[in-house]
């Protein structure tokens, strides 16, 4: 292959990487309908158990497409969220992050945070909070 051809190629390569982060960014533009996921709630577990005061709750949660969720705090509560299917965009302040199925995340106590869901299929996850009694 000439070096024209071989630079013509990288031209070619980046021309669509750029277009499909700008495709990326264009969805990431669109208009959310502000709603609430519909939660499942799947196991209680009282931490007694294991000699501690509280409890741990597992739960699916659901978001439908073009949905953004309210922001709220995690007051008293700590949580893990395992996705299973679909993207989200997870906001915390001006800080935004794109989660994918498999991905695990970590909401501390006292984080303010809302989801957003740009895709067109449901964002799936489970949800497991942990909230200590004092």
């Amino acid at each position: 292959m000439s070096r024209r051809e071989q630079l013509g190629l990288i031209v070619s390569i980046f021309s669509v990487l750029a277009l499909s982060g700008h495709a990326s960014l264009l969805a990431q533009d669109k208009a959310l309908t502000t709603g609430q996921p519909k939660v499942e709630v799947l196991v209680t577990t009282d931490l007694s158990e294991v000699g501690l005061a509280g409890t741990t709750v597992a739960q699916r949660v659901t978001i439908a497409p073009g949905t953004r969720m309210a922001d709220h705090t995690h007051t008293g509560r700590t949580s893990i969220l395992i996705m299973l299917q679909g993207s989200l965009t997870e906001v915390r302040g001006t800080a935004k992050h794109e989660y994918k199925s498999g991905d695990v995340i970590k909401v501390s106590e006292g984080t303010t945070h809302h989801a957003e869901n740009y895709g067109t299929m449901p964002a799936e996850y489970i949800e497991i909070n942990t909230t200590a009694k004092k």
